[in-house]
């Protein structure tokens, strides 16, 4: 019931602030007649915008998957150049390839074959965490909060990311007449730096995520 919650707040969280943001950053001339169907006056405003973001936050977390895609992409595309160095670094996968040598790994194989299991040497990392997951079901909790955070950071860093895309888009439509994102001294701030944000952002996300995947390594059962 804990994890069905913590699933629906999850998506929450991002469409929140997606609604938050738009309703900040457009601009009130965009805005559309609220009677296509039918009067809106008829429904709760606070269950449509609960179902509001939670829809929006479904399309975030596919934006966010996609945005990993071709982020993962783009750096294994660059590894013959000087610059594969400090990309790598923003890899999805980085936490597995530095975990590989760990002294942890080696600790959790050297278990997996001491209780008869010929072929623990062999197994790729997510196997091994899959069978310490099943032995150490007490730890599901820590793990989901651990994967919460990371997806809470991610997922706010894609947001960031399409507003600030949205926004110089917009700067350009400017020029032909076209007008729906705001422009004043505070939003251009903040639209600078929102590349910044994702960055930092991501880092957290990297963090919490490679702590959420090792947890159950450090209970050899």
């Amino acid at each position: 019931m804990k994890e069905f919650v913590w699933d629906i707040i999850g998506y929450l969280i991002p469409g929140y602030l997606v609604i938050i943001l738009f309703n900040f950053f457009i601009t009130s001339n965009i805005g559309v007649k609220n009677d296509f169907l039918f009067s809106w006056e008829l429904l709760n405003p606070a269950y449509v915008l609960i179902v509001l973001a939670y829809v929006l936050g479904f399309i975030v977390y596919g934006l966010t998957q996609f945005k990993i895609c071709i982020q993962d992409l783009v750096i294994e595309k660059t590894k013959k150049f000087k610059i594969s160095k400090f990309l790598q670094k923003y890899h999805s996968e980085i936490w597995k390839d530095e975990f590989e040598n760990s002294q942890a790994l080696i600790a959790a194989k050297r278990r997996l074959t001491d209780d008869g299991i010929s072929e623990a040497s062999q197994m790729k990392v997510n196997e091994i965490r899959d069978i310490f997951m099943s032995r150490n079901p007490e730890m599901d909790q820590k793990i989901y909060t651990f994967m919460f955070r990371a997806s809470v950071f991610d997922h706010t860093s894609t947001i960031l990311m399409i507003f600030a895309v949205i926004a110089l888009i917009g700067s350009f439509l400017q020029l032909f007449g076209l007008h729906f994102f705001k422009y004043e001294s505070v939003h251009i701030i903040l639209y600078i730096s929102f590349p910044f944000l994702c960055i930092r952002l991501g880092n957290a996300k990297r963090y919490f995520y490679s702590i959420s995947q090792r947890i159950p390594m450090s209970n050899l059962k």
